[in-house]
This record gives structure tokens, C-alpha cells and sequence, in this order.
């Protein structure tokens, strides 16, 4: 390992905050100011009629969109104003991971995949851009809208890059500690120290992860809340009559699926890592003679079984494939029953 990675290696874990102030003036500006741009856009259309069941819906839609935009500039504002120090980062310290040269690695592969995922995005997003048709606005309103098409994906962006960042490093601790616990199984001989140490680093890795999820748990709720919404209404739309924007519904839904898929699999990654230990754990009681060690190896089991690690939606369930076929599952059926009562 060379003087630089060792000098970006103290720079992650000496952070106290998920965000400088930098970022932070720049989040919540750039939020108020979209926030501002959505109402003034869109205010306009509660002043048409509505002579059928379109108008309703394009009005129901533009009322999700202020809605949503109200919401995403609250949540925001609350992690940006939040005085939580970045406990995760002193917990993943005391675990070592910077230490290890095969998790560095790990680390540096998912980064480059995160990096790719989220390029790959936010292109398709202003390619999707070129699409739209605006011209029914007045050209101030075009303005306005171009630069806030151009502005909220990069926010938006930028919160979730940091989801998954620190996930990639949850993801290593557990793997850190699935590794040492898988070496007790494979060692003869097995003394207490080293059963405490693989159950401290254990606690430390959900401390981590519970003090992550405590800051971005609203915020990964409302990223769920939003991909339903929004995609809903795409693919409702997309059994349109109008041809021409047909593809740009399709295209903008593969879009954020491919980032939603990304997102949920470090989620549902984090969820399961912490279990793989469990089997070895069983293993490694029918090794154990001593009634200490035994005693220490059934409390390590009960930990595992009775924390639930990984995100929750609004502290309410894990996310978890369960969580994931049950949100599908909801937005397919609210689909087919708005697409049959517009388009029937």
C-alpha cells in the first residue's frame, strides 16, 4: 500500500460528518432552488379545466411531482442541517478494514462498479432530456426547466453515491468478520480471545450499519417511495396514444430500474452477509470443549439471530427480496387497474 492510498485511507475514517459544508450549502440551495422551479412551472395547469379523465390524471401527476419535490427538499434539508457525527466511520475503524490489503481491493472493485452504475445513469438521464417536448412553455419557463433537468439528477446523484459508498464499506466488515470466523472453523485449535475478538468486530460492524441506517433511512424511504410513483406513471403512460413519447416512457423506467436493481442489491448484500457466519458459528459448537467458549459461542449465535441487519423502510421492515417483491408486486397491480380505467 502506498503514501496515497494510506493518506486517502485517513482522510475516510478521520470524517465526522457524511457531508462538508460545502456540499451541504450546495445541496440545499440547489434543492430550494428546484423546489421553487417545480411550484412555478407547474402552478399554472390547476388553472385549466377538466373536461375528461386525462386532464384528471395529468393533474394528479403534476400534483405527485410538487409533492414529491416538497418532500425530496424537506428530507434534504434535514440530513444537510443533521449534527450526527459519522459514528459508522470510527466503528469500521476499530474493525480495521483499512488495514486489510484483499478488503482494499473489494473496496477499490465495487467503487469502480459504483462509478460506472452511476455514470451510466445520470448519461441516460439528460440523453432522455433530448426527448421532451416543451414548447408549449413560455421561454422563461424553458429556462428554468433546462436548468433544473440539468441540476436534480446531479443532487440526486450525489445522495445515493454516498448510500453506496459507505454500503461497499459495511460490506467489506462483515466480510472481514465472516473471514476470521470462517478461520476459527478451520483452525485446531480455537482460544477464547480470538471468539471475543470476531464478536466485538461483529458488534462493531452493526453499530456501523444501524448508525447509517438511523441518518439515511427516511431518505432511502423516500428513493422507494419516488421509483414507485415515478414509474407507475411512466408505464401508464406508455399505453399511450401518443406515439412519439412512447419510447421515452419505456427508456426512462429501464433507466431507473437499472439504478433501483444496483441500489437494492447492496441493500439486500448487507441484509444477508451478516448470516453467513451463522453456519460456521453451529459448526464451530461441536469443536468447542470448554464451557466458557461454549457459553461466549451461544451468545455470538443469539446475536446474529436476533439482529436484523440493513436498511428499513421508515424503521418499519428491512428491505430485504421480500420487501422488494411486495413493492413490485403493489405497483404492478396499481398499473393494470389505472392503464384499464384510462385507456379501456
Amino acid at each position: 500500500m502506498d503514501v496515497e492510498e494510506a493518506v486517502q485511507e485517513n482522510i475516510l475514517f478521520k470524517r465526522k460528518s457524511y457531508f462538508g459544508t460545502y456540499q451541504r450549502l450546495f445541496l440545499f440551495c440547489t434543492e430550494l432552488f428546484c423546489l421553487i422551479s417545480v411550484i412555478t412551472i407547474y402552478s399554472p395547469a390547476y388553472h385549466h379545466n377538466l373536461n375528461s379523465k386525462f386532464d384528471v390524471y395529468a393533474l394528479c401527476r403534476i400534483t405527485i411531482n410538487i409533492i414529491l419535490a416538497t418532500s425530496h427538499f424537506i428530507i434534504v434539508s434535514a440530513l444537510v442541517k443533521s449534527k450526527k457525527i459519522a459514528s459508522c466511520f470510527d466503528n469500521l475503524y476499530q474493525i480495521g478494514i483499512h488495514q486489510d490489503h484483499q478488503l482494499q481491493r473489494f473496496i477499490t472493485r465495487k467503487q469502480w462498479n459504483k462509478n460506472i452504475v452511476f455514470s451510466t445513469f445520470l448519461i441516460l438521464q439528460y440523453a432522455l432530456h433530448l426527448f421532451i417536448d416543451k414548447k408549449s412553455l413560455p421561454v422563461w419557463s424553458k429556462v428554468i426547466y433546462f436548468i433544473v433537468l440539468l441540476v436534480r439528477p446531479v443532487t440526486f446523484i450525489f445522495i445515493l453515491r454516498e448510500i453506496a459508498d459507505v454500503c461497499i464499506h459495511l460490506q467489506a466488515a462483515f466480510k472481514l468478520v465472516n473471514s476470521k470466523v470462517n478461520s476459527l472453523v478451520e483452525n485446531q485449535s480455537i482460544n477464547l480471545e480470538s471468539l471475543l475478538l470476531c464478536r466485538r468486530y461483529y458488534s462493531y460492524a452493526v453499530k456501523a450499519t444501524k448508525s447509517v441506517e438511523n441518518y439515511f433511512r427516511y431518505y432511502v424511504t423516500f428513493y422507494f417511495v419516488q421509483y414507485a410513483c415515478y414509474n407507475i406513471m411512466n408505464i401508464v403512460d406508455a399505453f399511450g396514444d401518443r406515439s412519439s413519447m412512447d419510447i421515452y416512457w419505456v427508456l426512462h423506467t429501464i433507466s431507473d430500474t437499472i439504478l433501483m436493481i444496483y441500489l437494492t442489491t447492496k441493500f439486500v448484500s448487507l441484509n444477508l452477509l451478516p448470516q453467513e457466519s451463522l453456519e460456521n458459528l453451529c459448526e464451530l459448537s461441536f469443536k468447542i470443549k470448554r464451557l466458557d467458549m461454549k457459553y461466549e459461542n451461544e451468545i455470538f449465535i443469539g446475536r446474529v439471530l436476533s439482529t436484523d441487519v440493513g436498511f428499513t423502510f421508515a424503521n418499519l421492515f428491512t428491505i430485504n427480496t421480500q420487501f422488494i417483491a411486495s413493492m413490485l408486486t403493489l405497483s404492478l397491480t396499481i398499473i393494470l387497474a389505472l392503464a384499464n380505467f384510462l385507456y379501456q
